[in-house]
């Protein structure tokens, strides 16, 4: 994998003009899958600040949440991590999965949902506080989140992650970067071969900054210094990039980051939406819980003290 030798023209998250900050995104290729790649050329362009509509949330959580993620695949299953430590997993209809496990994540990236020796297993990729690569599961006869090994030999501290589509080449692309190297992203192919996990490793690709968070849009991966959180919502042909800064709302680009634009949630009746997000992810298209335009989880203090996922509606996005 190569960086292209360009940059965005704008920022993703936004950027400060006036300071003369102007990239904050950098693309690269990352091997053929199959999937289109989103052209930023004929990609819609969102104008002014978009209102999307809060659907669901959950009843309020343990405390303050690190991290969510999805799965997809057959079904899918909502993962939450803990700041003070704790992982959860609940269906689409907001029922818990087994019981709460101690685990401490500073990282959680979306999974997968694959037959492994005939046993329907969703697997989670995550980073742990120490910095090691670990993959949770869940499945059939399991009372909760259960915690594997990864195939990875990293012998440095990892500080973060992201995945995507490995189309037939495996169950998920994965990409992180480590404390020591926090500007460089290593790709990958996690794959199954009867009971176990392999792993090939791909490129490695120099960002030119720091990374804080990663995201796959299709076959590309693109990485962000600002940005405390990023989600890609992909459906058909498009793709939109949503990110998070700290202490910041919700952003959306529809063109891999040349445009920006903020989005408010509007509240349901008996929803309230976070004003200040601390986690996001996206799916465009979900196989389970009715939501046909897919949805954008997001995570934060709904009031004071308060702390709940709620999931909201980007059908006029993903369906126009």
């Amino acid at each position: 994998m190569q960086i292209k030798g360009w940059r965005l023209s704008a920022a993703f998250p936004f950027v400060n003009a006036a300071a003369g900050l102007s990239l904050l995104f950098a693309v690269s290729a990352c091997g053929r899958q199959e999937a289109p790649t989103a052209d930023p050329d004929q990609a819609p362009v969102i104008s002014g600040q978009i209102e999307l509509p809060a659907v669901w949330s959950t009843r309020p959580l343990q405390g303050e949440i690190r991290d969510v993620a999805l799965s997809s695949g057959s079904g899918a299953i909502l993962a939450v991590a803990y700041d003070a430590g704790g992982l959860e997993f609940f269906d689409m209809e907001g029922e818990r999965l087994g019981e709460p496990a101690r685990f401490h994540l500073k990282d959680l990236a979306d999974g997968r949902s694959a037959s492994i020796e005939g046993a329907q297993l969703t697997i989670f990729p995550g980073v742990t506080e120490e910095g090691t690569l670990k993959a949770y599961v869940f499945g059939s006869g399991l009372l909760g989140p259960a915690q594997i090994d990864l195939p990875i030999p990293e012998e440095r501290m990892v500080e973060g992650l992201c995945t995507g589509e490995a189309g037939s080449q495996g169950l998920m692309r994965l990409a992180y970067w480590t404390i020591s190297d926090n500007r460089t992203l290593r790709t990958g192919i996690v794959s199954q071969s009867g009971d176990e996990l392999s792993w090939t490793e791909e490129a490695a690709t120099e960002a030119g900054f720091p990374v804080t968070s990663c995201v796959f849009a299709y076959d590309t991966l693109i990485a962000s210094p600002r940005s405390a959180a990023s989600a890609s919502l992909t459906r058909g042909e498009n793709s939109a990039l949503l990110s998070i800064e700290e202490g910041g709302q919700l952003q959306i680009s529809t063109d891999l980051g040349m445009t920006t634009n903020d989005i408010a949630v509007r509240d349901g009746i008996t929803i309230t939406a976070p004003d200040s997000p601390t986690a996001v992810t996206a799916h465009g298209t979900l196989p389970a819980g009715g939501y046909p335009g897919g949805v954008v989880v997001i995570a934060g203090e709904t009031s004071d003290g308060t702390h709940q996922v709620v999931f909201v509606d980007p059908s006029v996005i993903t369906l126009q």
